[in-house]
C-alpha cells in the first residue's frame, strides 16, 4: 500500500512535469532524437499520472463500499431488520 500513497504524493509534481514535456515538444526546433527521447519520457511520467489515478479511484470505491455498507446496516438496524447469522440484541 505504501507504493500507491507514494504515486499520490508524486502525482502533482508528476503531472507538472508532463505539462512541461508536452509544451517542450511543442518547440519547432527539435530534432527527431529530441522529440523521440522528450516522448518516451512523457509517455512513462504519463504511466505514472494514470497509476496514481488508478489507486486514487480504487481507495474512493473502497471507502464508499464500507461507507454504503455502514449505512445499509444503520437502516437495518432501524427498521427493525436483522442480518442473517446475527442477533438481535
Amino acid at each position: 500500500m505504501a507504493r500507491g500513497i507514494d504515486k499520490l504524493k508524486n502525482f502533482e509534481n508528476n503531472y507538472e512535469e508532463l505539462e512541461n514535456l508536452v509544451k517542450a515538444l511543442e518547440t519547432p526546433n527539435l530534432t527527431l532524437k529530441e522529440s523521440l527521447d522528450l516522448f518516451e519520457k512523457a509517455v512513462k511520467v504519463s504511466q505514472e499520472c494514470e497509476g496514481a489515478l488508478e489507486y486514487a479511484k480504487q481507495r474512493v470505491e473502497a471507502l464508499m463500499a464500507v461507507h454504503v455498507g455502514a449505512h445499509k446496516d444503520e437502516n437495518s438496524r432501524a427498521n427493525g431488520e436483522t442480518e442473517e447469522g446475527t442477533l438481535d440484541l
